[in-house]
């Protein structure tokens, strides 16, 4: 398993574009991501994953997130 760093921008900002981290880290774990661990509201999250692909991993999140909330996050 590879640790990875995931820094959500724009996420949870000013009331806008609203993501609770519980909800977040549901999703992620039905990604089959592992030991996820995320800091308050910022949308900044640790994981595992045996994915060495980190654009397939990035785009993966991408589109989930897309999917899950109804936006996009950069």
């Amino acid at each position: 398993m590879i640790k990875y760093i995931t820094l959500l921008r724009g996420i949870n900002v000013g009331g806008h574009r609203k993501i609770l981290m519980t909800d977040l880290k549901i999703m992620l774990q039905k990604m089959g991501l592992k030991d996820l661990k995320t800091y308050i509201q910022s949308g900044n999250i640790i994981f595992s994953s045996s994915e060495i692909n980190q654009t397939k991993l990035e785009s993966d999140i991408s589109i989930a997130i897309k999917n899950n909330f109804g936006f996009d996050v950069p």
